[in-house]
């Protein structure tokens, strides 16, 4: 064999011996060969074979692969400047960073995760990274898909520690989370969110409570926390929204102040009941709700046997048939195909007294249903817009009362003479333009209300013609004729003689509430007098004392001289 061939058998035999076998080998001796040579030619010379290794494995260019190295040797640290690695290859600090193109690329590629925190640039080698040099394979970013509102909030967390380590601005948390956002655009958090139509910066930040919230549990967020959402601290404008209460998110009811030693923190959120029950209710988190003294149980009504003239009987009957929850999810059903709405708003109005309440109460114990009352004196507040506000929540209220029960409950607004009047034309005074407002809510809820509504009301002469027209339902409540009269005298009073019956049903025209109230009354003299059986003229007495007559009734006053 020539020299020449034996030379260059052995040149071949020492380049297979020297020929890496990993990644990570391949970076060691690259950075072995590359401290102090101030990034020259020679390095790549030298370290050629492991260069073109890793270059050809990872896809990238030699001066990225030999940058990668550097990067990979410091992973231990989370803040590798760029004057540590001027530092270690014995070169100027604006060397490096006019190859920063290179390191750019790697940032690109997820191989380094950039910190640009008040203009101080600095790098880290993300676990997953590593984890696939160690495993001699290439790293490839990959995004999984969110298919459900814990995903979401899982990602969230990840742009959070993204944020909080400055690897991302405030403007690409908000861009990515409105991507993150799209992906679940069906789920009800997003649809609710959008139904709201916050505001892009809004909307983040109460998902960023509500992040806190689901991670931490956390019921007390001060100004320090929200400033983790900002590149430097909380922007003044929106401090004082939520100072002042006028953010949306009070607005909504999505968040309240925290409380501490029993006093409102002026400077310390939490998301309200509504929001933890409601909104992320997808989220199974289990939380109790509170007990709402306005929810009556159908188990706790007890059954009472109503007398109607005939033409309320029949009403009332074929509602009660609708309202069970088997005919009433047809219906719905059908009302929804034919693109129809799907509510039912009621109304139960005319004379006091004859049994409207009452009526709704067994309606809902025959159809097995709750009822959530309203009061309405409640509903309104002397503070400008926070009436707009209660009316809001109670809606809201009502719609994860339904969210959340196997049948949709009555709401009931019991004696709304005073929030179904005619509204005011080109209102002035605070207290008129406040009643337009909360009329206007009640009737945009009622168009899209997906349950069961039922207002009461002894007054229609001042009623809003759009409020009747939005009543599905209307059933008149006349007082009784002198036949249910009898039969209601008899139902109160069972050991009452059917001609006595007749006979104060006849001299006396009162309406079932009045005959209660009597039957009563007497009750209450019979214990205390020791009588068993009825004393038509004691009866008789308390009917002629029932009503206050105007001419015997005592006037209170000054005299005018």
């Amino acid at each position: 064999m020539e020299p020449q061939t034996i030379n260059e058998t052995k040149q071949k035999e020492t380049i297979v011996k020297i020929r890496p076998q990993s990644l990570l080998e391949a970076f060691e001796h690259i950075v072995e060969q590359a401290e102090g040579s101030n990034l020259s030619s020679d390095l790549f010379e030298k370290a050629s074979v492991y260069i073109k290794y890793a270059s050809r494995k990872l896809k990238l260019t030699p001066m990225q692969t030999v940058f990668l190295a550097l990067f990979v040797d410091r992973s231990e640290y989370n803040t590798i400047m760029i004057s540590d690695i001027s530092g270690y290859v014995g070169c100027r600090t604006t060397r490096i960073l006019r190859l920063s193109s290179e390191i750019d690329i790697l940032e690109e590629k997820h191989y380094l995760r950039a910190s640009r925190s008040r203009n101080c640039l600095s790098y880290r080698v993300p676990g997953d990274v590593l984890k696939s040099l160690r495993m001699n394979q290439p790293y490839i970013h990959t995004i999984q898909p969110i298919t459900n509102l814990q995903e979401f909030f899982d990602r969230f967390n990840d742009l959070m520690e993204e944020m909080n380590n400055d690897e991302i601005t405030h403007e690409v948390l908000l861009l990515q989370t409105k991507e993150c956002l799209s992906e679940i655009k069906d789920s009800y958090f997003t649809r609710t969110l959008k139904r709201l139509n916050l505001c892009d910066e809004n909307s983040l930040l109460f998902i960023f409570m509500a992040h806190l919230f689901v991670e931490n549990d956390d019921d007390y967020i001060n100004f320090g926390d929200i400033d983790q959402l900002f590149d430097d601290k909380i922007p003044n404008c929106c401090k004082n929204e939520l100072r002042s209460h006028t953010s949306e998110l009070f607005e909504h009811d999505l968040i309240e102040n925290a409380n501490e030693n029993g006093m409102a923190r002026s400077d310390c959120f939490k998301l309200t009941e509504y929001a933890k029950t409601d909104l992320l209710s997808e989220l199974n988190l289990g939380i109790k709700t509170k007990s709402d003294h306005n929810l009556i149980k159908t188990n706790s009504v007890l059954e009472k046997t109503l007398i109607y003239n005939q033409s309320e009987q029949k009403q009332v009957e074929e509602l009660s048939a609708i309202l069970s929850s088997e005919r009433f999810n047809e219906v719905q059903s059908r009302l929804r195909n034919a693109g129809m709405r799907t509510g039912f708003c009621c109304l139960f109005y005319d004379s006091p007294g004859t049994g409207k309440t009452e009526t709704v109460y067994q309606i809902a114990r025959a159809t097995e249903r709750d009822i959530l009352r309203v009061d309405v004196d409640k509903i309104k507040s002397c503070w400008v817009g926070e009436s707009e506000q209660n009316i809001k929540k109670l809606f809201d209220r009502y719609r994860n009362i339904c969210k959340n029960s196997g049948l949709a409950p009555i709401l009931l607004f019991n004696e709304a003479d005073a929030i179904l009047g005619v509204r005011m034309e080109g209102a002035i005074h605070a207290v008129d333009k406040m009643e337009n407002s909360i009329q206007n809510i009640i009737l945009q809820e009622m168009e899209t209300l997906d349950g069961i509504m039922i207002a009461t009301t002894n007054l229609t002469n001042n009623f809003d013609k759009a409020f009747e027209r939005r009543f599905l339902y209307k059933i008149q409540f006349n007082r009784p004729t002198a036949e249910a009269r009898t039969a209601i005298w008899q139902t109160m009073m069972p050991s009452l003689a059917e001609n006595d019956a007749r006979t104060l049903a006849t001299q006396f025209d009162f309406s079932g509430g009045e005959i209660e109230n009597i039957t009563r009354k007497y009750t209450v003299n019979a214990i205390l007098y020791g009588k068993d059986s009825i004393d038509l003229s004691a009866v008789m007495e308390l009917c002629r004392n029932e009503r206050i007559s105007n001419s015997t009734r005592v006037k209170i006053g000054f005299r005018t001289l």
